[in-house]
C-alpha cells in the first residue's frame, strides 16, 4: 500500500506518533498533508521545521483532495470520523498509524522495538542517539518531538530502525489489539509491565498476557527487576531472553549506582563503568537496557560508554524548562502512578534536602478512576502537589465517571485540588520561595504553564540574585552574535564580561550557587552553535596579562592569562626572540582555548600544549588548584578540561631563546600557508571536521562534489573545503541541513563517517 501512494493525508497530524511518522514519510520521498484542531501541540515546531503544512479544522471541504492514502489513530474517533469515511466512500486507502508504522519497520535489515508501559521514550531516544554516535545511522520513530537535540524522527537508510512499541489500541473501543502486535521486531527492549490503559486492558492480567505475546518468538532484553515482566519472561525460551537488573539474578548486573548534580554513574557487572547525564534508579536500569542491546548487536563495550555521553532525555522527560537561581522547573510527561513515583524519586536523588512541588493535571477519567490510590500515594511523595483539573481524552465520555481531581486530595494534606489556572498562580505566588524544585506534570497541556510560572520563580530569584548581579555585572538574553566567529545569532541567558583572574573565579562561583551551566567564551572560534540560547552564565573572557616567571640564557618561563589572544602572545614571542608559538600564527582565539583544544599545526607538527609547564585552573568546587601538564592528558584536539570543565586561569609556558628573525620566519611561513590553504577574512568557526586517517576531511569534502554548495547563507568554502562560511544571515536550520548532506555525501561516496572537530553546541 505504501509504495504506490505518493500523497498521504494525516488525520490529528499533530499527534507525536502522527507528526514523527509524517516526518519519516517525507524524507522517504512522499507528499505529506493532514489536518488537525486549532490548538497548539508541542509537534508545532516539528511539523513547521520539516516544511509539512497542515490545515486547521478536521471539517473543511476538501481535505482528500488529491489524497491516495489516508492515515487515522484512535483519537478524533478513528475509523468512525467523517473524514475516513469519506476516504472509505471516495475508495482512497485507508490505514491506520500502526499499520503504516508496522509496514514501514518490513523495509530494515535490523528492526528494534523497545516497548514498556513506563520509560520507553527516555530507552528508545537513549538508543536512537547511541547508535548516532556510533556511526550506524539509524532511521527511528520515538514518542516525543525532540529529544537531545535531534527530532523525534528520522530517515537515515535500511539498516536499523528504532521504533517506541506502544502498547495502546489500534482504534479503541473498535479496535482493541494492542499497536505493538502490528510490529515485527527483530529484537525488543521490555521496561517494565504495568496496568495503564483500563480502556483497552481489563486488567493486570490482560495487559500481561499481551505483552507475552508480543514477546512470543523475538530477541528480548528485559529488566528482570520488574515483578510483571519477570513473571512473563519466567515461561517464555530462555535462549532468545537477556536479564539485566539491580538484581543478582540479572544476565547483567547492575551494581554500585551513584548520582550527583551531573547525572548518575554506575557498574554493570563484567562490563565496565558507564555514565549518563540522567537522574534516577529508573533511568540508570533504562540506559543498562541500551547498553545491553548495543553489546548484542556487536558494538565494544568502550565505544558503548563514549556513546552514551551528552544525552540529556526526550522532550518532556524530567525536561528542564527554567533554572534560576536555586529554583528550578522541570516538565515531566508522567501520568501514572508509578512514573509519577520514579521522577519524584529521580528529584529527591539530585536535589537532596530541597522542596519538590508539583503540578499535576491527571489524563483521563478512566485512567484516574482505577488508579486513585495509587495516584494519591505517589503525588504524596512530595513535598506539595498541586492537582489540576482532569484532562479529558476525546475517546472518552467524561459523564459516565463521578470523579474529579479533588478525589485525588482525600486524606493527604499535602495535596490540593486547583480548579483554574489563575487559582494555581495565585496559590503559587504565595507558595514558592527561590529555592524550590518545580514540576508541571502529566500528559495533557500543563506545560503551557511554563511562562508564568517561569515569571513567578524569577521574581523570587531576583533578589537572591542581586549581589552577584552588582558585583559581576550579569546582563540577560545577551546577543553575542559579533563575539563569534562564524557569525551565527545568539544570545546568552545571562552574560558577564571577565576581565581579571578574580571575575573568572567569582563566575565560576555563581555558576556553582546558582547551579546553573557555566560556558567560558574565548575568542568565540572552533565553536558552531546551533541553540538559539545558551542556558546559564556565558563568560567572554577578556582576562588578558602576561608576565615572565623566570629566564636565563637559552629560555624563559612566562605565565599567559586564559583570555591573552594567541595573535598578541605570538607577536610578543617574535619581538622578544621566544620560540615554541611561531608555527601557530594566524591562530584565532585565546591562550585558554588553545589550552582546552590543545590547537595544533601540521607543518612541522606542532601541538599548543607541548610548551606548557603547568596551569592555574578553578575546579569543580570553585577552588583555585595547580596542575602540571600531565594532569591535562593532551592529544589530537583534547585537553582534560574538555571532560572536567575546569577553568582555566593562567598558563605557565617554558619558551627557548633563539633569534628575533628565525622566529619571525617561521611565523611568516605558518600565515602564508594559511592564507593560500584556508580562506581569510570570513565568518568562520575554522576546520569543521576532523581528518579521518591520513587523507584530509577538506579532501573528501571537495571530491564529493561539495566544494561551493550552499544552504541559505552556509556555504562551503571553495578554496577550503572543510570550512562552512556564514555569508551573513545563516540560521540554525540551514548549518544542521548543510552539515547533514556533507555527512551524508562524503559517506555514500567514500564510506567515511565524518566527525566535528569545532566544538557543536
Amino acid at each position: 500500500m505504501l509504495k504506490q501512494a505518493k500523497n498521504i493525508f494525516f488525520l490529528g497530524i499533530k499527534g507525536v506518533a502522527m507528526a514523527n511518522l509524517a516526518v519519516i514519510l517525507k524524507k522517504m520521498g512522499k507528499a505529506v498533508l493532514g489536518a488537525d484542531v486549532e490548538e497548539e501541540f508541542i509537534t508545532d515546531k516539528l511539523l513547521k521545521d520539516n516544511h509539512i503544512v497542515w490545515k486547521t479544522g478536521l471539517k473543511q471541504p476538501g481535505l482528500l483532495e488529491g489524497v491516495d492514502l489516508v492515515v487515522y489513530s484512535a483519537a478524533h474517533g478513528g475509523t468512525n470520523h467523517p473524514i475516513v469515511k469519506e476516504a472509505m466512500r471516495k475508495n482512497i486507502q485507508v490505514i491506520s498509524q500502526a499499520d503504516l508504522l508496522g509496514e514501514i519497520m518490513t523495509g530494515f535489515k535490523t528492526r528494534i522495538a523497545v516497548s514498556g508501559c513506563h520509560g520507553k521514550t527516555t530507552t528508545s531516544s537513549l538508543l536512537v542517539y547511541a547508535l548516532d554516535r556510533l556511526k550506524a545511522d539509524p532511521s527511528y520513530l520515538v514518542g516525543a518531538p525532540f529529544f537531545s537535540g535531534y527530532q523525534g524522527a528520522d530517515f537515515r537508510g535500511n539498516q536499523y530502525f528504532v521504533v517506541e512499541a506502544d502498547e495502546y489500541g489500534v482504534n479503541p473501543p473498535l479496535d482493541k489489539t494492542p499497536k505493538f502486535f502490528r510490529l515485527k521486531p527483530d529484537w525488543i527492549i521490555g521496561t517494565n509491565i504495568d496496568f495503564d490503559h483500563p480502556d483497552v486492558y481489563k486488567n493486570i492480567g490482560d495487559t500481561k498476557a499481551a505483552f507475552a505475546k508480543f514477546f512470543a518468538g523475538k530477541k528480548i532484553v528485559v529488566d528482570v527487576d520488574d515483578q510483571n515482566t519477570a513473571q512473563v519472561v519466567g515461561k517464555l525460551e530462555r535462549k532468545n531472553c537477556l536479564t539485566y537488573g539491580f538484581s543478582k539474578n540479572a544476565d547483567y548486573q547492575i551494581t554500585d549506582w551513584q548520582t550527583d548534580g551531573h547525572g548518575s554513574s554506575f557498574n554493570v557487572k563484567n562490563v565496565g563503568r558507564f555514565e549518563i547525564s540522567l537522574f534516577g534508579k529508573h533511568n540508570v536500569a533504562n540506559a543498562t537496557a541500551v547498553i545491553v542491546l548495543l553489546l548484542q548487536l556487536g558494538f565494544k563495550a568502550e565505544s558503548v560508554r563514549k556513546a552514551l555521553v551528552g544525552f540529556h532525555g526526550a522532550k518532556r522527560r524530567f525536561e528542564l524548562v527554567c533554572q534560576k537561581g536555586d529554583s528550578f522547573l522541570f516538565d515531566d510527561y508522567a501520568h501514572h502512578p508509578s512514573e509519577i513515583k520514579a521522577t519524584i524519586q529521580a528529584a529527591r536523588n539530585r536535589f537532596p534536602g530541597k522542596r519538590i512541588i508539583v503540578i499535576f493535571q491527571p489524563h483521563t477519567f478512566s485512567r484516574t478512576n482505577f488508579l486513585l490510590k495509587e495516584f494519591r500515594e505517589s503525588l504524596s511523595l512530595a513535598d506539595s502537589a498541586f492537582i489540576l483539573p482532569i484532562f479529558a481524552s476525546a475517546r472518552e465520555n467524561s459523564k459516565q465517571f463521578k470523579i474529579d481531581s479533588e478525589s485525588i486530595t482525600e486524606g493527604k494534606e499535602n495535596l490540593r485540588s486547583i480548579k483554574s489556572e489563575k487559582g494555581l498562580i495565585d496559590v503559587l505566588e504565595k507558595t514558592l520561595t527561590s529555592s524550590d524544585i518545580v514540576f508541571t506534570m502529566g500528559a495533557g497541556d500543563v506545560y503551557k504553564l511554563k511562562t508564568q510560572i517561569i515569571e513567578l520563580i524569577s521574581q523570587k530569584s531576583k533578589v537572591k540574585s542581586q549581589s552577584y548581579d552588582s558585583k559581576l555585572k550579569i546582563e540577560r538574553s545577551k546577543d553575542i552574535s559579533h563575539y563569534l566567529t562564524l557569525r551565527n545569532h545568539v544570545e546568552a541567558e545571562y552574560f558577564v564580561e571577565a576581565k581579571t583572574k578574580e571575575d573568572l573565579i567569582d563566575a565560576k562561583k555563581y555558576s556553582l550557587v546558582n547551579k546553573i551551566p557555566l560556558f567560558i567564551l574565548g575568542g568565540g572560534s572552533n565553536l558552531a552553535i546551533t541553540k538559539e540560547q545558551i542556558s546559564g552564565l556565558v563568560v567572554k573572557n577578556n582576562y588578558v596579562n602576561l608576565r615572565t616567571i623566570k629566564e636565563s640564557d637559552d629560555g624563559v618561563a612566562v605565565s599567559v592569562s586564559s583570555g591573552y589572544p594567541v595573535s598578541l602572545l605570538i607577536a610578543k614571542s617574535i619581538q622578544n626572540g621566544w620560540s615554541g608559538f611561531e608555527y601557530h600564527q594566524g591562530l584565532p582565539g585565546t591562550v585558554g582555548g588553545a589550552v582546552y583544544m590543545n590547537s595544533k599545526w601540521t607543518k612541522p607538527l606542532t601541538y599548543f600544549g607541548d610548551n606548557l609547564l603547568y596551569a592555574y585552573l578553578v575546579d569543580g568546587q570553585g577552588k583555585v588548584k595547580k596542575a602540571d601538564r600531565k594532569y591535562f592528558k593532551f592529544g589530537y584536539d583534547y585537553s582534560i578540561l574538555q571532560k572536567t570543565n575546569e577553568v582555566i586561569l593562567e598558563a605557565i609556558f617554558e619558551l627557548k631563546k633563539t633569534d628575533k628573525k628565525t622566529v619571525r620566519d617561521r611565523a611568516k611561513f605558518a600565515l602564508d600557508y594559511r592564507k593560500k590553504t584556508q580562506p581569510f577574512g570570513i565568518a568562520s568557526s575554522g576546520c569543521f571536521f576532523r581528518n579521518p586517517g591520513k587523507v584530509s576531511a577538506g579532501y573528501l569534502i571537495d571530491q564529493a562534489g561539495l566544494k561551493g554548495y550552499a544552504v541559505g547563507d552556509y556555504f562551503v568554502s571553495p578554496i577550503h573545503a572543510n570550512f562552512i562560511v556564514n555569508k551573513g544571515k545563516g540560521n540554525r536550520e540551514d548549518l544542521l541541513k548543510l552539515l547533514q548532506i556533507i555527512k551524508t555525501r562524503v559517506k555514500e561516496k567514500f564510506d567515511v563517517n565524518l566527525e566535528e572537530e569545532v566544538i557543536i553546541i
